[in-house]
């Protein structure tokens, strides 16, 4: 889970979302959300919500949707969206009142809560507070002592390799061992194993869970398979970052080129900026952001402005990055040019590739647009604009 949230800060320049890989949440009711969980065996994940609350809607917007909180939760809870102030939820807030929203409630299959938390969260914070509930809902010492004392039960075994996962500890060795005592992996038992312990695209067990991917699908669903599928490569990509490994990278590009081709452009591109973000190489990142921007969010006004000033902000002084960024924000305008922050951005980026002229026509043009409802923007931007006049 820390390679997982290592990633998550390294592709936080990219601002678009894959909604098929943000978490699915459970459509049935409480009781049958319980039932799931205890056959799971899995914490319920509660965004207990009000339907005016605007906090609760960019969440709903910005953090549930993105694919590396997908693939975290959807990997580890039963979630389920809960409207407060619905009445057909009056016994649920009963028994889990709220006092502010949104609340994140963490609850085990007996329906204890584990932990709650007020308040929206970031993606980071969001994966971080998953992360606590987990290592909260199950300690590693009874399990590692267990072991230690000989218990290869399949169960033990299980609930062991679970617990290091979640605690984010090395489990590989544990559940190696396992598998290569076991005669038969097509069990039902040994199939949820292998899809549990399958964490990293360059790991004999992700090779036994694709090789296995007919019964795995049977005994779980295709959302769970290509879930785990595309945490593990994103696995392996965030371990290419942390051993400066191109062929770990690589490697991760080939599986899910192979395993879930559908999702394989936008994570080579994501991945790529990422690696070349962590190591600072300005012109690997300038060639992937381009085919970012004309390939993954062309078209998309806000996505491509949001793009461009994070990396405005990641390569203040980097020419070829920085051309990106022009591009991004001119098509941004280009597919909407009325509102102030397109322009805004747009000066940004030509104020720091010392356009000064483009800078202030920008500025300008940005200006104008936000005196009809703005006057907050007027102001910043007339500052702008002062400075960028002392400049010329």
């Amino acid at each position: 889970m820390k390679n997982i949230l290592l990633l998550s800060l390294c592709l936080s320049l990219s601002m678009t979302t894959i909604s098929a890989q943000g978490i699915d949440f459970f459509k049935g009711e409480w009781e049958a959300a319980l039932e799931q969980a205890r056959n799971q065996d899995k914490l319920i994940f509660v965004d207990a919500y009000a339907t005016w609350c605007g906090p609760c809607k960019r969440m709903a917007a910005d953090v549930f949707p993105d694919p590396q909180v997908g693939a975290f939760y959807n990997r580890n809870f039963i979630s389920l969206k809960m409207d407060m102030e619905a009445p057909e939820n009056a016994a649920f807030r009963a028994r889990y009142p709220v006092a502010a929203f949104p609340t994140l409630y963490y609850i085990s299959p007996d329906g204890e809560v584990v932990q709650s938390v007020k308040g929206a969260q970031s993606v980071d914070q969001f994966i971080s507070t998953g992360e606590k509930a987990l290592a909260l809902s199950e300690p590693t010492g009874d399990y590692a002592e267990q072991y230690a004392d000989g218990d290869r039960s399949p169960e033990l075994v299980y609930k062991y390799v679970r617990s290091l996962i979640r605690n984010g500890e090395s489990h590989l060795k544990v559940a190696n061992d396992y598998l290569r005592d076991q005669n038969d992996l097509n069990t039902p038992e040994n199939l949820q194993f292998i899809m549990l312990a399958a964490t990293e695209a360059d790991s004999r067990i992700f090779t036994m869970m694709t090789e296995r991917k007919k019964e795995i699908v049977a005994a779980n669903s295709e959302d769970l398979y290509y879930s785990q599928v595309f945490s593990a490569c994103q696995a392996t990509a965030t371990k290419s970052i942390e051993y400066s490994s191109v062929d770990l990278l690589e490697e991760a590009w080939e599986k899910i080129e192979e395993y879930y081709p559908e999702k394989a452009e936008k994570f080579k591109y994501d991945t790529e900026m990422a690696y070349a973000l962590a190591h600072r190489d300005g012109k690997t990142f300038a060639k992937a952001a381009r085919g970012y921007a004309k390939n993954i969010i062309a078209g998309d006004a806000a996505k491509l402005n949001d793009f461009a000033l994070r990396i405005a902000n990641d390569f203040e002084t980097d020419k070829g990055a920085l051309d990106v960024a022009q591009y991004a924000a001119t098509e941004a305008i280009k597919y909407n040019s009325d509102t102030f922050r397109h322009y805004y951005t747009l000066a940004i980026v030509e104020n720091k590739l010392g356009n000064t002229k483009q800078a202030l026509a920008a500025a300008r043009k940005a200006r104008v647009l936000a005196e009809a409802d703005t006057p907050n923007a007027v102001r910043m931007l007339t500052a702008f604009i002062e400075t960028l006049e002392r400049q010329g």
